[in-house]
């Protein structure tokens, strides 16, 4: 199997990343709609087929198992929710945004009472001063200003998938090519036999690299 068959796959899952960021970026709505609708009905087909094996399981003679079904009922729920969710996306992204941000806040607020309770036991707490406030004011702009906060990760989140596809498949292209000298100096390396039986190895470039008849005289000497 050559080079390119082998890394093939990794290639199309980079392009298909640098694809889903450039959607972010230029209609991140539309996007996440989709992958929402698609997720939430995947959800509910497997949810399903895994509620009816699991009954049909109990009508056969046996008991029902539980866990199966409880799990079927767990993917039906979330996927009636993405399902119902995708046609509000902006609107889910907004709340999920402003209660992250509450948390955030909360969390920072608890950080910097636990650093200033430190600060007399000779703990070095200027880092955790730090990240506490950095992580209030996080949580101050996402509870705050929601709607710009989920735009403003739409955008974070489109160009990391860009910038990691391109460095991920610059490193595949850089890769493939080490590994293709590599194996085109193993394959050109050949063995000759001579008439009077001895083995003569030569590399690519025509040089002598070592023969049988000469390895015994250096032996013998």
């Amino acid at each position: 199997m050559s080079i390119f068959k082998r890394i093939l796959p990794m290639i199309i899952l980079c392009i298909l990343e640098a694809v889903a960021g450039i959607l972010i970026l230029t209609n991140g709505e539309t996007f996440f709609s989709v992958l929402f609708l698609i997720i939430g009905i995947f959800l509910l087909v497997v949810g399903l087929i895994t509620l009816i094996k699991s009954l049909l399981g109990g009508r056969s003679g046996g008991s029902i198992p539980m866990f199966p079904m409880i799990a079927s009922l767990f993917m039906i729920g979330f996927g009636a929710f993405f399902t119902a969710a995708s046609g509000a996306v902006i609107q889910f992204m907004v709340a999920f945004t402003l209660v992250a941000g509450c948390f955030m806040l909360v969390n920072g607020i608890f950080k910097l009472i636990q650093a200033f309770s430190l600060r007399g036991e000779g703990i070095p707490v200027g880092f955790l001063i730090f990240d506490a406030i950095l992580t209030i004011l996080l949580g101050i702009v996402m509870a705050f200003y929601p709607f710009g906060a989920t735009v403003a990760k739409w955008v974070i989140i489109g160009v990391m998938m860009i910038v990691s596809a391109v460095i991920d498949l610059i490193s595949m292209i850089v890769m493939a090519v080490k590994l293709k000298n590599t194996t085109v100096a193993v394959v050109e390396v050949r063995t000759t036999v001579k008439d009077n039986g001895a083995k003569d190895t030569v590399a690519a470039e025509g040089k002598e690299v070592q023969t049988e008849d000469k390895a015994d005289n250096n032996e013998a000497k």
